[in-house]
């Protein structure tokens, strides 16, 4: 009786973690703001796909796809002749995702060009962290209910019911859509934490407890990981000891490219270098790294520990990004997007505001006694 017991309450809690009712909206805003910050990036980076297309065959036919693209027999690394027409299908089809034109075909279709984006450049020893998360989400918005709020196709289903009477709400009613099931959103806060604790555990995997000492973080803070700095150059990295027929490539066995560092403000790099002066801060901040990054399981939680978990992650990419000019906008904009808006304004400011209205008096208090 006691173990079914405990089978029905788990079953319960799996049920309302990921079936309970949420508004519409939510989704519908995490696509629009998304893809379009997706378009912009993209464009800003690659343009009309210069970049992914067929450079160099005696380069690029050493890389292989990945064995999602081998499955659907797609051309890998884009060919020339498909580029315009990539970049066209690419452009048009992220357009009709944002505005919600046949809303989750045109997502679930984004969602797989930037999975073969990401690919092409993975494959050339480039890992676009941000690229590599969004895409995902995207496939998740093609399926969860909810991702077509505030969507074109919603529009003309107004319109439709309108004209055969079978529908009295407004249009600014309808627009957003019902409530939906919450496990859409849940699955995009489960990809987010466990993109969080992999780097985390990366670091540990690959660089052992040795990434603690502050040495790597120090290499990217003071310079040497930086392109712009005079005298310095990026670095090529391979294991100690490499196995003969691991050196077929290029006689060595390099597997990384360390690129850590893109700022050209000197006045921001200067700052770089005085934090990387200090040892025990950068061993402080190696480990406090390490530990909030493993600790992304807060963001399965509720409440305080994820609002100041999301806090945190912006925080993280807002000084990454000011040092070392890699901003992780998209993460910056998911982790927005995850905040509980509805539980900060109706319960966290008004328990604020009450408790600083509270302070004065007991002071006075305090000051009486």
């Amino acid at each position: 009786m006691e173990k079914q017991s405990v089978i029905y309450r788990f079953g319960a809690f799996l049920n309302t973690y990921f079936f309970s009712q949420i508004s519409g909206y939510k989704l519908g805003l995490i696509r629009i703001i998304l893809v379009g910050a997706t378009l912009v990036q993209v464009f800003s980076r690659y343009h009309a796909m210069h970049r992914i297309t067929f450079i160099d065959a005696a380069f690029d036919f050493l890389h292989m796809p990945s064995h999602l693209l081998q499955f659907l027999s797609i051309p890998f690394p884009l060919p020339v002749e498909f580029r315009l027409p990539f970049a066209i299908s690419y452009y048009l089809i992220g357009s009709c995702a944002m505005v919600g034109l046949f809303t989750r075909p045109a997502v679930f279709i984004f969602g797989l060009f930037n999975i073969y984006i990401f690919d092409i450049q993975l494959s050339r020893g480039l890992f676009d962290h941000e690229m590599g998360l969004i895409s995902q989400v995207f496939l998740v918005l093609a399926l969860a209910p909810g991702s077509s709020s505030f969507s074109i196709d919603r529009a003309f289903s107004w319109l439709l019911q309108r004209a055969r009477k079978t529908n009295t709400l407004s249009f600014t009613k309808y627009l957003p859509g019902p409530p939906v099931p919450v496990w859409g959103l849940k699955l995009i806060i489960i990809l987010l934490a466990c993109t969080y604790f992999t780097a985390g555990l990366s670091k540990i995997r690959y660089g052992s407890l040795q990434w603690l000492d502050g040495k790597t973080l120090t290499h990217y803070l003071n310079g040497s990981a930086s392109p712009y700095v005079s005298g310095s150059r990026p670095i090529f990295t391979s294991p100690t000891y490499v196995r003969e027929e691991k050196k077929w490539k290029d006689g060595f066995g390099i597997y990384s490219y360390s690129w850590g560092n893109k700022q050209r403000n000197k006045h921001r790099l200067e700052i770089g270098r005085i934090i990387a002066a200090n040892s025990y801060l950068m061993i402080a901040l190696s480990l406090s790294t390490v530990i909030f990054e493993l600790s992304s399981f807060l963001l399965l939680t509720t409440g305080w520990p994820k609002f100041l978990y999301l806090l945190g992650a912006i925080a993280m990419h807002l000084t990454i990004g000011y040092l070392m000019d890699l901003h992780f906008f998209k993460f910056q904009l998911l982790c927005l997007l995850l905040v509980n808006w509805q539980w900060v304004f109706q319960k966290l400011l008004p328990n604020a505001i009450k408790q600083l209205k509270k302070a004065p008096a007991l002071i006075w208090v305090n000051a009486r006694s």
